[in-house]
């Protein structure tokens, strides 16, 4: 299932949410095939059945083409893209024709974790839209100012005749889970599952991804500290290495198992406790490391950790959008936490970890002497500083080289 998306990874790992149509090759030959890359929060009401619509729209001689998912009734979430392969338009010419569509999710580590053969019936002025629309390499982020006026409209549901044509997708929980497991450094198994009812693990292991090709056996889940007669752990994530220390503290948002699917309205009210909570939590780990609390791995081993450098304290969250009161994390708190415990303050969401992440590698492979946990520690010092300067953790930074 990786392979679908093998001629996309690049474009994936680019951009957090998009879509892609291709006709790719199945069991009874070529299939009209939808590609969804989202953040997991999203794919989770996806796979819980929510209303899902697409839309077909020309921007001048390109076609721009957006799927609207039902997770909230004010501010559904749109992913959209420019058709640029003549593979998308045979995909929608056989939807056309009355072809099923398989349809397979991946996150933002652009992991594969379901697919679904859906119905989806394309009206036949598709055909006549899409007919002599260039192809090519299609420049997103120009035509942005462009695609958003349609892209309001497919929000708002104004419709004009014909100059946009919107298809129904079928409402359906029968997804196909496709189970992933990363053997990190440690010689452990990290699984991913969609479907897994433990949503908080299942980010944390998102963490664990991301972060354990940056310094080989200096990545650790859940270490511990010791408490009374037993133990505690000192954080969902620990990363350590000569010249510093990393702890991450993995906030999720529960979809599964409740009475009813909630909005994302509802979880935005929920972000705020859930980062308190969070940052009590580093708090109360830096100083455990800072008081020289010996650590040690879930498996007993103990852990040689450097403490003599300021820790980067990351919270991580599914979704930094769902942050509506972005002035409770401003200065005031980021300077506060320094002072309180002289580390340094992060709010990240997995995306976001993974840009930094991509970055550290860039920066790493520019240099001779500088280790991708190295290029990540500078990254995430760099980050601070425009944090400060925007006045708000919640930021999101890109990589760029002057010479390129």
């Amino acid at each position: 299932m990786h392979l679908l998306a093998s001629h996309y990874r690049s474009e994936f790992l680019a951009t957090p949410q998009l879509i892609r149509f291709d006709l790719t090759e199945g069991h009874g030959g070529f299939e009209p095939t939808l590609l969804i890359k989202a953040r997991t929060l999203l794919l989770k009401y996806i796979v819980q059945g929510v209303a899902m619509k697409l839309s077909f729209a020309r921007l001048g001689d390109r076609l721009l083409y957006a799927l609207k998912v039902k997770d909230d009734d004010t501010k559904p979430g749109i992913l959209w893209s420019i058709l640029e392969r003549d593979k998308e338009k045979a995909a929608l010419i056989a939807l056309v024709q009355g072809e099923s569509c398989q349809v397979f999710l991946f996150n933002e580590l652009a992991v594969n974790l379901a697919w679904a053969s859906l119905p989806i019936t394309a009206d036949e002025n598709l055909t006549e839209m899409i007919a002599g629309i260039a192809t090519g390499s299609a420049d997103h982020v120009a035509l942005k100012t462009e695609a958003s006026v349609i892209l309001d409209r497919f929000h708002d549901d104004e419709m004009g005749d014909g100059d946009i044509i919107v298809v129904d997708l079928p409402n359906t929980t029968a997804w196909n889970p496709i189970f992933n497991q990363f053997i990190t450094s440690h010689a452990t198994v990290s699984p991913i599952d969609l479907f897994a009812s433990d949503e908080g693990s299942q980010q944390e292991q998102l963490a664990i991804w991301l972060t354990d090709s940056l310094h080989p056996l200096g990545i650790y889940h859940s270490p511990q500290i010791p408490k009374g007669r037993g133990y505690r752990e000192l954080a969902d994530v620990l990363l350590s290495y000569q010249h510093g220390s990393i702890l991450i503290e993995s906030k999720a948002l529960t979809i599964f198992g409740r009475d009813s699917l909630p909005s994302r309205t509802k979880l935005a009210r929920n972000v705020s406790g859930h980062i308190t909570k969070a940052l009590k939590q580093l708090r109360g780990g830096i100083r455990r490391l800072n008081d020289g609390t010996p650590v040690s791995s879930k498996a007993g081993v103990q852990i040689n950790v450097e403490r003599t450098q300021p820790v980067h304290a990351i919270v991580l969250i599914p979704d930094l959008d769902l942050i509506e009161d972005r002035e409770a994390f401003g200065i005031e708190l980021i300077q506060g936490f320094t002072k309180d415990t002289g580390g340094f303050l992060h709010l990240l969401d997995v995306a976001e970890l993974l840009r930094i992440v991509q970055a550290a590698e860039i920066i790493s492979s520019h240099g001779t002497n500088t280790s991708p946990i190295m290029a990540f520690d500078y990254y995430l010092i760099e980050r601070t500083k425009k944090a400060c300067q925007s006045g708000t953790l919640c930021i999101e930074v890109l990589l760029r080289f002057a010479d390129e």
